[in-house]
């Protein structure tokens, strides 16, 4: 029996390593971006490439028009792009330098009630 308590248990180190394929990466970047554009699967296109060590994410999703939302192409690019950074860094260690943001066509979503 070691005389070792629970606290010092904890901090033993676990060797081995985390590795994220580049598909993995793509496929988790094509939800980020699905969910923040609020757009399906289908319509969301993803492209990573090397940016100096970090990412470089090309995006290309339709416009999502919906009645409630009051916000501008503009302002929901910037938030596309800002999610896609902030998430990819929290979920998958990665540093996302650049994100192009393409918008191909329109989509008018339209916002059910849920009894």
């Amino acid at each position: 029996m070691t005389g070792g308590t629970e606290g010092e248990r904890s901090a033993e180190v676990v060797v081995g390593a985390t590795i994220f394929t580049a598909r993995a990466l793509q496929q988790l970047a094509l939800g980020i971006a699905r969910d923040a554009a609020r757009v399906s699967t289908r319509d969301v296109r993803v492209q990573l490439s090397d940016d100096g060590g970090a990412l470089r994410i090309d995006v290309t999703v339709p416009v999502a028009m919906a009645s409630s939302r009051g916000t501008t192409v503009i302002e929901t690019g910037d938030a596309l792009r800002a999610e896609l950074i902030d998430r990819m860094r929290r979920l998958a260690g990665r540093e996302v330098r650049t994100v192009n943001v393409r918008y191909s066509g329109v989509r008018r979503n339209t916002e059910k009630r849920v009894r």
